[in-house]
C-alpha cells in the first residue's frame, strides 16, 4: 500500500476514536473542561512523541516550547485594557494587538518551531523558566497572566488533536521518520551509510516544537491563567509519564497515555485536600498525591510492559499484520 494512504488509515483510526470521545462529550452537555484538558494533553505528548518517539531521544525541554506558545498566544489575545495594567512595559505593537484566536493559534506555533530552530535541548528546560519569571515585562514573572480569554472550547481542542495525531503519523511515516527511526537504533551506523541524522533530527525538533507551541496556546485559554510553575518540572514529570505509559515508538501511544493520565489527574487531584486518620496521627492534606500515583504507575508499566501499553506497533499495524498472519 501506498505510505500516505497507509498512514491516513492509522490517523483515521485514533482520529475517529478521539471523535468518539468528543461526541460523547457533547451528548452528555455541561461542563467540557476534563474533556478539553485532554485533548490539550493529547496534542502536547504527540508533540514529544514527533520527535522522541522516531528519534529515540528523550527531550525535557518540550514544556519550554509548550510554555512560549502558552504565552504569545495569552500575550496577544489579553485584553489591552488588561495589558496596559499588567504589562505596561509592552512594545506598542503588542499593547495594542488583539487578533482573532486562530491568528494567535498560527503566531503561537510558528514561535514554538522558530524556538525549537533556535535551540538545543540540553538545559532549554531550565532556561526557559528562568526567562518566563525574570522577564517581568512581559510575563509578570511569577505573578503570572490572568485574565486570558476562554478560547479554547472543546471542539476546537478536538480539532488541534485530531490535526496533530495526523500530521506525527504521516511525519513517522515519511521518508524522514523511517530514516530517523532507522538511526534511533545506531545514529553511528546510520550516518555511515550516508543518512543525516542531525538535519532529520532538526526536522522532528521544528515540527514538534510547532505542535508544541500549538498545545500551549490552547492550554492557556483553556486554563485562564498562566505562571512559569506551569511549564516547569511537575508538569514535565506529568507529560514523560504520559509519553512512557502510553509506548513511546506509536502515535496511539501518546494518545492512550494521555487519556490514562488526564484521568488519574482529574480523579486523584480532589482527594488531594483530603485528610486521612492513621490511628497516632493526621494526614490534614495529601499534598503531592496525584505526583505519587503517577510514579506507581510508571513505575507498574515499566515492569509489566515495558514498551508501554500500545507497544511497538501502531493498531493498524497490529491488524494489519494479524490478517497477514491468518490461513487462506
Amino acid at each position: 500500500m501506498w505510505w500516505p494512504l497507509r498512514s491516513a488509515a492509522g490517523a483515521a483510526l485514533l482520529a475517529g476514536a478521539l471523535s468518539l470521545v468528543a461526541v460523547w462529550g457533547w451528548a452528555r452537555g455541561g461542563d467540557h473542561s476534563k474533556l478539553t484538558h485532554f485533548f490539550v494533553n493529547v496534542t502536547i505528548v504527540v508533540a514529544l512523541q514527533a520527535f522522541s518517539g522516531n528519534s529515540g531521544i528523550l527531550s525535557f525541554g518540550h514544556m519550554a516550547l509548550f510554555g512560549v506558545g502558552a504565552y504569545v498566544a495569552g500575550i496577544l489575545t489579553l485584553d489591552p485594557a488588561l495589558k496596559s495594567t499588567y504589562l505596561p512595559s509592552l512594545p506598542h505593537f503588542l499593547q495594542d494587538a488583539n487578533p482573532r484566536w486562530w491568528i494567535a493559534v498560527a503566531l503561537a506555533a510558528a514561535a514554538g518551531g522558530a524556538l525549537a530552530l533556535l535551540s538545543g535541548i540540553l538545559a532549554l528546560l531550565l532556561i526557559a523558566d528562568v526567562v518566563f519569571g525574570s522577564w517581568t515585562g512581559v510575563t509578570r514573572g511569577g505573578a503570572g497572566l490572568i485574565g486570558l480569554p476562554p478560547e479554547a472550547t472543546m471542539g476546537r481542542a478536538f480539532a488541534f488533536a485530531v490535526a496533530a495525531v495526523v500530521a506525527a503519523r504521516v511525519f513517522k511515516d515519511s521518508k524522514t521518520g523511517l530514516l530517523l527511526r532507522a538511526s534511533r537504533e545506531d545514529a553511528f551506523s546510520a550516518a555511515s551509510v550516508g543518512v543525516a541524522v542531525r538535519a532529520y533530527r532538526v526536522r522532528a525538533w521544528v515540527l514538534s516544537g510547532v505542535i508544541a507551541g500549538t498545545g500551549g496556546a490552547l492550554f492557556a485559554w483553556w486554563i485562564g491563567t498562566i505562571s512559569p510553575t506551569d511549564f516547569f518540572l511537575a508538569p514535565t514529570f506529568a507529560l514523560i509519564v504520559m509519553f512512557i505509559v502510553g509506548g513511546k515508538r506509536t502515535v496511539a501511544g501518546a494518545v492512550v497515555g494521555a487519556a490514562l493520565v488526564t484521568l488519574v489527574q482529574e480523579q486523584v487531584r480532589g482527594y488531594e485536600d483530603s485528610s486521612v486518620h492513621l490511628g497516632l496521627f493526621t494526614i490534614h492534606r495529601l499534598t503531592g498525591l496525584t505526583q505519587m500515583v503517577l510514579v506507581v504507575m510508571i513505575l507498574v508499566v515499566m515492569y509489566v510492559r515495558p514498551e508501554g501499553i500500545v507497544g511497538r506497533e501502531e493498531p493498524d499495524e497490529a491488524v494489519a499484520r494479524f490478517l497477514r498472519r491468518r490461513p487462506a
